[in-house]
């Protein structure tokens, strides 16, 4: 990247930053990429920001659709007409696409990244992100929210772990509805119940997806913190290889330790702080966690033991973006 510093504006007011914004950066079909929050959660983004935002899109004559990808463990968005339901019970009216497909086997492969699919649909990207803490990748930003969110199943598993999805015996039931679904024809029944064959398992994830014991999982201990932030920044590149005018809002209101995937009630842990803008990934987050501590009296740092500064680094390292920045208050 070059040496001059970034540009990240800073305000209370979503329509000061949206004066600031040059959306003829965008095309005709713009994706705004949205996380809905898991069904449980209350402290995801507000609704009513996302559709100013969304509303502002229209009112330039071009086409705006919230976007996601399915989740890879077992919840209220783990397939596409279940995660609708949950964005919709949540507030989100305007027209969404869940990019990965029903069951999120539907991907694109970008520079060996797993991306959903209908991404192809787009010709411009806004990602609109809740700032918040995270437990494996330490924080949820512009980079978490777009690499992570727009990994298809099959993504999603490959930046949290190494190994393929297992079986608990003891949960199986041996109904055979991962057997039939299984492309890679990796899985069968032995004694009744489920097995899979890890030479054969390709790591789409779909047993995760039909399985209703909840016997396929996902097999957390795999990774790292470090392996995931790595993978975060480099799914992130390479979506932002198709999008290079994408433009990036932060709003850190309604922080919380935790993420929105949580489908658990969370206190936030400080006041609301405002909301960011710039055309720059990396420098977003960087200004973002430094404003978070700045405003928490350093409390957000402590949220986990996790190095936060890795997504970061990893990210400008990939050159797609810089980490010096300049905040400008509105």
């Amino acid at each position: 990247m070059k040496n001059e510093k970034a540009k990240v504006f800073f305000s209370k007011d979503i329509e000061k930053i949206l004066e600031q914004i040059d959306f003829s950066k965008l095309g005709k079909k713009v994706a705004i990429k949205v996380h809905f929050g898991e069904k449980g959660c209350n402290t995801y983004i507000n609704p009513a920001l996302v559709k100013k935002v969304f509303e502002k899109i229209r009112s330039l004559g071009k086409e705006a659709t919230l976007v996601e990808c399915n989740v890879l463990y077992k919840g209220s968005r783990t397939n596409s007409a279940d995660h609708l339901k949950t964005a919709r019970e949540h507030g989100f009216d305007m027209p969404i696409d869940i990019l990965d497909g029903e069951f999120g086997k539907d991907l694109v492969e970008i520079k060996g990244c797993k991306i959903g699919k209908g991404i192809e649909n787009f010709d411009s990207l806004l990602v609109l992100s809740h700032f918040k803490g995270h437990m494996h990748a330490g924080f949820g930003g512009a980079l978490k929210n777009l690499g992570m969110g727009l990994g298809s199943r099959a993504g999603k598993l490959d930046m949290h772990s190494m190994l393929r999805p297992s079986i608990d015996q003891e949960k199986c039931v041996g109904c055979g509805v991962c057997v039939k679904n299984c492309n890679a024809e990796a899985i069968f029944l032995e004694l009744g119940k489920a097995k899979i064959d890890q030479e054969k398992c390709e790591g789409c994830a779909m047993c995760i997806s039909v399985c209703e014991s909840g016997a396929a999982s996902v097999p957390w201990g795999g990774g790292t913190p470090e392996r995931l932030q790595k993978k975060i920044a480099e799914y992130s590149s390479a979506i932002l290889s198709r999008f290079p005018g994408a433009i990036f809002i932060n709003v850190l209101e309604k922080i919380t330790p935790q993420c929105d995937c949580m489908g658990i009630s969370q206190k936030p842990m400080m006041e609301d702080v405002g909301i960011l803008f710039s055309d720059d990934i990396v420098a977003i987050d960087r200004a973002s966690l430094n404003v978070a501590n700045k405003f928490s009296d350093g409390q957000f740092a402590k949220i986990n033991s996790i190095d936060k500064d890795k997504q970061i680094d990893f990210a400008a390292e990939l050159g797609i973006g810089n980490v010096s920045y300049e905040l400008v208050e509105l």
